[in-house]
């Protein structure tokens, strides 16, 4: 198996664990998810470091840390894809449910419901989501593949023997 193998079916069971949810009636909140997503990606980029040395002990730091990078940017741009797609297509009232509790907010701050929706209603939604998804994924793997890479190449490859 390969790092890159590893990061794709970490991502499809985040993706099927995220549509199970959703079907099953357990209501979970765009933000809440995170965590399981920080755990995926820390086993994806953990796994491509592992994988790599597997097949050629004698990879240094910088490839290490390749390997990482690319499980982080493959698993961020699989999951902000799925995100867009989920909350447009099969998760329609996560954000309208989330907005209007940010509009009453406003609205008791003295703000015109017109305009409250208007700017809640573009900050969150999709593709701002996605967006956000994306980037806090690639930076998180990006931490990890940085981490990951000098503890495979310091102390992990010790244990390879």
């Amino acid at each position: 198996m390969s790092g890159i193998t590893t990061t794709f079916l970490l991502a499809l069971l985040a993706m099927v664990l995220r549509t199970v949810l959703l079907y099953t009636g357990v209501t979970v909140a765009p933000f809440d998810f995170i965590l399981v997503h920080m755990l995926f990606i820390v086993l994806a980029v953990y796994f491509s470091g592992h994988f790599l040395l597997g097949r050629d002990p004698s990879r240094g730091a910088g490839e290490l840390m390749r390997a990482g990078f690319q499980s982080a940017v493959l698993y961020a741009l699989l999951l902000a894809a799925f995100t867009w797609i989920f909350y447009k297509t099969m998760d329609t009232t996560a954000f309208t449910v989330y907005n209007d509790k940010l509009v009453e907010g406003f609205m008791a701050q003295g703000h015109p419901e017109a305009l409250a929706r208007e700017k809640v209603g573009a900050m969150y939604n999709a593709g701002t989501y996605s967006l956000l998804t994306f980037f806090g994924l690639f930076m998180a793997g990006s931490l990890n593949a940085l981490l990951f890479a000098l503890i495979h190449d310091k102390l992990l490859r010790k244990f390879r023997g």
